[in-house]
């Protein structure tokens, strides 16, 4: 089923502005969240690193969930109270939510760069928390809610790195082609 026949009847995402290392989404719904991340998942390759910072219930794990269907896993769930999920495949995906961790010491101690050498593309909620994450190599994804709607999300996007920066702009590609597809 294609972009359009997942949302009939929704207002649809809104493309809103690109650069060579960055670009901004509107996501009107959980469901276009989701899209967003499959179309993010479609650009990733083996030791991307994706940071997602935002408020609680924002749509990290949704878009999270997308990122992990187009690498071909259905059931991506939120690893709040077990930290860490791993999931094996082609590319493998490791998905942390740092929810629950305050001590840089902790966070350190998850070895998610050593999964990032293993050529795991691994996707990290609660990143704000993560203080010494990589410099390169990395996609930044800050949610933000606009006042006037209580389901829409501004997602902004930065690329960090020669390669994210490319993965970069493959992803803004797929999601012109989801836009223009409506």
């Amino acid at each position: 089923m294609g972009y359009a026949e997942r949302l009939r009847g929704r207002s649809p995402m809104r493309f809103r502005q690109y650069s060579g290392d960055s670009l901004t989404v509107t996501s009107e719904s959980p469901e276009e969240t989701f899209l967003v991340g499959e179309a993010l998942g479609k650009a990733a390759y083996p030791g991307l690193l994706v940071l997602l910072k935002g408020a609680l219930g924002m749509g990290k794990t949704k878009l999270t969930q997308g990122v992990g269907h187009a690498l071909g896993y259905e059931r991506v769930k939120s690893p709040t109270f077990i930290i860490i999920s791993e999931y094996e495949g082609a590319i493998p995906l490791l998905h942390a939510d740092l929810y629950r961790l305050e001590d840089k010491t902790e966070i350190n101690s998850l070895g998610i760069e050593e999964y990032l050498e293993e050529g795991f593309t691994a996707v990290v909620e609660w990143a704000e928390r993560w203080l010494e994450a990589p410099e390169s190599d990395r996609i930044d994804v800050e949610f933000e809610a606009p006042p006037e709607n209580g389901e829409s999300r501004i997602l902004a996007f930065t690329c960090y790195g020669e390669a994210a920066c490319k993965a970069l702009r493959g992803f803004a590609e797929e999601i012109r082609t989801m836009v223009s597809a409506e």
